[in-house]
């Protein structure tokens, strides 16, 4: 099972501050660090962690930040033959400050690069060698494109929205793509607070049916819950899984880190939707006691937590 990557890929520097900044505020920066980054590209990175055949499509530039963006993807393992180099270009970068108890701020430098990727630029050959198209829809005239290639194939395509709607187009976003992507996707991967933010209401099950109802969506469902789990819904079933207690050092990455186990067990290890929602929060637990958007568990560490019940 192959999978590809499609969406944003960025440089993470990451100070650890006393508190988080505010309007006229002043905050000591306690440490500094420099990651990888990118929401997509984290969450196939942890894919490549556990051995996953991966690979990534963006556009980035020729600085020093797409040298460290490109040679983090050969490290991790993760194909970059995909990739697209922009002459003089600037890839994305941000700026993430987190405080003692793991809640952060982001700032975010786009550049001139990931959000200028163009249809034509996509190697065609995705869409034969790829079984699984994964992408957060940035950019989302590209994504849009990709995801209906692999929907026409009649492969899998997973997509992951981040924030709300209204941040999307920021990104390329538009109502009209946000509604017509919901005939392209087989699983719809959002935490219940952004969900929220889209539909007004706070009731779990209306939610759900308002995604159902009003973008005639009968795929997967896959809802992040906070401190209360996670689960998947099927338009027959909701599978729930709890989360774990933990003392976080670092949030950032856990989503990623979340969904791109559920993928790996899901559908390269087959496993049930309960196992692979058991695998996940114990993935994103792991990732939250670190620092670092890609400090996710390794196939190894994952399996000896589940069995010692982390």
């Amino acid at each position: 099972m192959k999978i590809l990557g499609l969406g944003s890929i960025a440089i993470d520097r990451i100070f650890t501050v006393d508190r988080l900044p505010v309007k006229d505020g002043f905050s000591n920066i306690i440490d500094e660090k420099i990651y990888d980054g990118g929401s997509c590209a984290n969450v196939i990175n942890q894919i490549a962690m556990y051995g996953g055949d991966t690979a990534f499509c963006a556009k980035i530039g020729d600085d020093e930040s797409s040298k460290i963006i490109k040679k983090g993807l050969e490290k991790s393992g993760i194909n970059s033959k995909y990739m697209i180099t922009k002459e003089n270009g600037i890839s994305t970068s941000t700026i993430i400050y987190v405080d003692k108890n793991g809640d952060k701020s982001i700032l975010t430098r786009l550049g001139d690069c990931l959000l200028n990727l163009t249809k034509d630029e996509i190697n065609k050959k995705i869409f034969e060698e790829f079984d699984i198209l994964y992408t957060d829809f940035i950019p989302s005239d590209a994504c849009l494109y990709a995801a209906k290639e692999f929907k026409k194939r009649g492969k899998t395509v997973v997509f992951n929205l981040q924030v709300a709607p209204i941040v999307m187009k920021g990104f390329g976003m538009t109502d009209e793509i946000f509604s017509e992507l919901f005939n392209y996707i087989d699983v719809f991967n959002i935490s219940f607070s952004t969900l929220k933010d889209i539909t007004g209401l706070s009731n779990l099950n209306e939610n759900i049916d308002f995604i159902r109802e009003n973008y005639k969506y009968n795929g997967d469902i896959i809802l992040t819950l906070g401190s209360k789990g996670a689960c998947v819904c099927t338009t027959d079933d909701l599978i729930m899984q709890p989360s774990l207690k933990i003392e976080p050092v670092d949030t950032t990455g856990a989503g990623d880190s979340f969904i791109g186990t559920f993928l790996y067990w899901h559908y390269v290890r087959n496993e049930n939707f309960e196992q692979s929602l058991r695998y996940s929060n114990t993935a994103a637990a792991i990732t939250c006691t670190r620092k670092g958007a890609r400090s996710g568990p390794d196939l190894n560490e994952l399996i000896y937590r589940i069995k010692e019940g982390f």
